[in-house]
């Protein structure tokens, strides 16, 4: 009996070890969407710089008569509309909360999936993610992005 309850000790000190060493993993992963959060809230164009000009970027829209539509750039050519459209964001106001983030890790990419808020248009995202991978330098960037959205307000 003594054998089983220090085994089944052993195994549950090691399922909490495990739990801590991917939270500590992802911690510079959530640090990385912090900074990209940061710099989206103060219209900073140099959040363009986190995203690597391999990305894909991916967007699906929901028109309310009911058409549909996707949209795929680069990330060198959203880092090219991001620079233009950020003073037009400022000037609206436009911009997201995130909330309910889960963090996923493999062994080269970290994908951090949220509920992204649009504050201008009053919608949630539930579909949003978005793919990070270390880069050789240790930075991580931004190889793939995903979002729906919505032209008309729900406010």
């Amino acid at each position: 009996m003594q054998l089983a309850s220090a085994i089944l000790i052993i195994a549950l000190s090691s399922v909490v070890v495990s739990a801590r060493g991917a939270a500590a993993d992802a911690a510079p992963a959530r640090a990385f969407f912090a900074q990209y959060i940061d710099l989206s809230d103060k219209y900073d164009d140099k959040v363009a710089n986190l995203y690597s000009d391999s990305a894909v970027i991916r967007s699906f829209r929901r028109y309310p008569h009911g058409l549909e539509r996707s949209m795929q750039l680069s990330g060198s050519q959203w880092k090219t509309l991001v620079m233009k459209v950020m003073p037009l964001a400022r000037a609206q106001g436009d911009r997201s909360t995130y909330s309910n983030v889960e963090v996923s890790m493999n062994a080269t990419k970290v994908k951090i999936k949220a509920n992204r808020y649009s504050v201008l248009k009053c919608y949630t995202d539930t579909g949003y993610y978005m793919v990070i991978e270390r880069q050789s330098n240790g930075a991580y960037l931004i190889v793939e992005e995903y979002s729906e959205t919505q032209p008309q307000s729900s406010c």
